[in-house]
């Protein structure tokens, strides 16, 4: 999906200067100078042809000086119109054939002609006259020439209060102009939309849980507290809405999954269209389980063990640690490929070896390590001690070591200076107990205006895309972890 942000401003305001140096922080923002746009458009014959035609009423056999012709379109106002009306025409055919780009438009007339409901947004440079003149008079126009162009450009003092345009006074300096038009870009540089390449969605299944982790970001129930949780049927639906939307991932979380006591036909239904994995802690795991579940091709079963029982059971709960060793002894004869994730927290983040070796032990293809994060609660006080990157060297160590025996990884999210685009409602979705859609589960806590109101347990994407809540949400450049806050 593009977003469309134009910049414009009065004659020597400083827009395309402000414009330019922007584009040359982001290389990937599409740039478009309309000045040079419609000039490169006098090259294109069929486009002359209709300026002829409409303005002059030549065919496209009467030939005609492009001077000329500018005189024509500049004589009076009627022409400007129907040349205006043709140019814009072709800037925005040209703009719809760019696809997933945030594009500037550089463009002195947005305003005045009346451009803004193209736009996501407008940022209007505002510099004083007196200004605007000490710069031009540096320049070899005629003044009258400056008199008049400066007439051409006023635009109504209303159209500056839409909310879609944000005004930036450029007075006195050009790179502070700069940092505040780019940090108005990041906030609104990614309207909420669905996935449109090979999608993924994180479905919290159910919010019951029979653990009681210290660091879960979600505040988990015991089985009566949840209630009007999807039926198989609904569940079903939201499965074939996801097919249709052209989702190809789904992984499925919880609370535990496996208390849902429809879980392997959700499982089997899902897989038929999409690469499916599950994130359990491998309480509710039997033999039986086990066997149906060699049945259904799934990518990952993804179970949570940290280390020891005393490691385990400081993060998860007392009695938490056997019942999942119990789980993970079943699962010795999947079919399915099993990742053990481990959370490094201060008592086992000495212990990551011992950790390997148990994975080693109970079959696991793989083991992946992540980090504790404070979180709202009493996390805060198991938050790891050693360095993230003496924790990467020692893994990296005991990779070289055990990497023909298991594959080992870790995820410690973006380095704390590393810039991208928030992937909420671009690279995945979020779906809640209740099959309510958000950018992320993160999101989903810190921000429940972000939350559609709409459910899929009786509507489809296309609805609940209209969701006044919903579309609120606006994504950008986020720097390092982000956790839902979107700093």
């Amino acid at each position: 999906m593009n977003r469309l942000i134009g910049i414009t401003g009065g004659m020597s305001s400083g827009k395309s200067t402000i414009s330019k140096k922007i584009v040359e922080l982001n290389p990937d923002y599409e740039y478009i100078d309309v000045d040079n746009f419609r000039r490169n458009l006098f090259n294109d014959l069929d486009y002359v042809n209709r300026l002829k035609e409409s303005i002059i009423g030549l065919s496209e056999f009467d030939n005609i000086d492009s001077s000329i012709l500018n005189k024509y379109i500049y004589d009076n106002e009627e022409n400007m119109s129907k040349y205006k009306d043709i140019l814009y025409k072709y800037l925005f055919s040209y703009i719809s054939n760019i696809k997933d780009k945030t594009i500037i438009v550089d463009w002195a007339l947005i305003l005045k002609d009346r451009l803004l409901g193209y736009f996501d947004k407008v940022i209007y440079i505002d510099t004083s006259v007196e200004e605007r003149l000490n710069r031009l008079s540096k320049s070899d126009l005629p003044k009258q020439d400056i008199l008049k162009r400066f007439g051409l450009q006023k635009i109504d003092s209303k159209v500056l209060e839409s909310e879609k345009v944000i005004v930036i006074n450029n007075d006195y300096n050009i790179e502070e102009s700069v940092i505040k038009v780019e940090e108005f870009i990041n906030k609104i540089e990614c309207k909420f939309t669905l996935p449109n390449n090979e999608g993924k969605a994180i479905w919290e299944i159910t919010h019951k849980c029979n653990y009681g982790c210290s660091y879960c970001i979600f505040s988990c129930k015991t089985n009566s507290a949840v209630k009007e949780e999807l039926t198989t049927e609904e569940c079903f639906h939201v499965i074939d809405e996801l097919v249709k939307n052209g989702f190809k991932h789904l992984k499925i979380t919880g609370g535990e999954p496996f208390i849902r006591k429809d879980i392997l036909d959700i499982l089997k239904y899902a897989s038929k269209n999409l690469i499916t994995d599950i994130s359990t802690n491998a309480s509710l795991i039997t033999v039986d389980i086990v066997k149906e579940l060699n049945k259904i091709p799934l990518k990952m079963i993804h179970v949570s063990l940290d280390g020891n029982k005393e490691a385990h059971e400081s993060v998860r709960g007392k009695n938490t640690y056997d019942r999942t060793i119990r789980g993970l002894e079943c699962l010795k004869k999947s079919k399915n490929k099993v990742r053990i994730g481990s959370v490094i927290h201060i008592n086992n983040e000495k212990t990551l070896e011992d950790l390997i070796n148990s994975s080693i032990d109970y079959n696991a293809d793989e083991i992946i390590f992540s980090i504790m994060e404070p979180v709202e609660g009493q996390s805060k006080a198991f938050v790891k001690t050693i360095s993230n990157d003496k924790l990467i060297s020692t893994i990296k160590v005991l990779n070289k070591k055990y990497n023909k025996k298991i594959n080992i990884n870790y995820n410690f999210g973006r380095q704390p200076n590393y810039v991208s685009i928030c992937p909420g409602g671009d690279k995945f979705i979020y779906i809640n107990n209740l099959g309510q859609v958000s950018p992320c589960p993160w999101v989903y806590e810190n921000d429940k205006s972000c939350v559609s109101i709409r459910s899929l347990r009786n509507n489809k994407f296309k609805d609940i895309l209209k969701d006044s809540k919903l579309s609120t949400f606006v994504s950008k450049k986020i720097k390092g972890r982000c956790y839902g806050k979107i700093q």
